[in-house]
């Protein structure tokens, strides 16, 4: 079992850490610096990494030979609020971004376009 949370621990700190870091700073793949804003870039690497905390709370407290019950309390408490926090951000990123976009006038409640005064 120590093998897997080592690795679990590895696989976590050399994928959500780099990556959570470099989106912190604005580093985006092109494709995404076109489709998103960087604040929304931004928001994606806290996101990753609160995922990052989230995911390694469980396998440090089986590593730090918690006993069971203090183990349980703390996983019950901080990983599924620290998961569903990470997936507000990218929700709430996401929304930002759609009402960012929404670059159509606004036309009045009948449809038809305000008059201009002449």
């Amino acid at each position: 079992m120590a093998v897997f949370l080592w690795c679990w621990t590895g696989l976590f700190t050399a994928v959500l850490l780099p990556l959570g870091i470099a989106m912190l700073r604005g580093w985006a793949p092109r494709r995404a610096r076109t489709q998103r804003s960087p604040a929304r870039i931004r928001v994606q690497g806290v996101s990753a990494l609160v995922l990052y905390v989230g995911g390694l709370v469980p396998a440090v407290a089986d590593l730090a030979g918690m006993p069971r019950e203090a183990a349980d309390i703390l996983l019950s408490v901080t990983t599924p609020h620290l998961l569903f926090l990470s997936l507000g951000l990218q929700g709430g990123a996401a929304l930002s971004d759609w009402f960012g976009r929404r670059t159509e006038p606004w036309t009045g409640p009948s449809g038809a376009q305000p008059r201009q005064l002449d």
